[in-house]
């Protein structure tokens, strides 16, 4: 198993509208932890939280290995 750590990623946008920010939050993590999955970097059942305010997005996702698995040890 390699080592974990935790990973924030930020995105600074363009005004965004209020009344979407949770929904694009909530987007915006889902597809990225999606993709940490994908990537064999994060177990699918670990847990991540998204923020969201007018002029950013970001995800902070505990427990990230720091290198994906090697697919011809599988």
């Amino acid at each position: 198993m390699t080592a974990a750590r935790s990973l924030l990623v930020e995105l600074f946008v363009e005004e965004l509208p209020p009344k979407a920010l949770k929904i694009l939050g909530a987007f915006f993590g889902e597809h990225l932890a999606n993709g940490l999955v994908r990537s064999q970097l994060k177990d699918p059942a670990a847990a991540w939280k998204s923020f969201a305010t007018p002029r950013r997005l970001a995800v902070w996702v505990p427990d990230v290995a720091t290198q994906a698995s090697d697919p011809l040890e599988l």
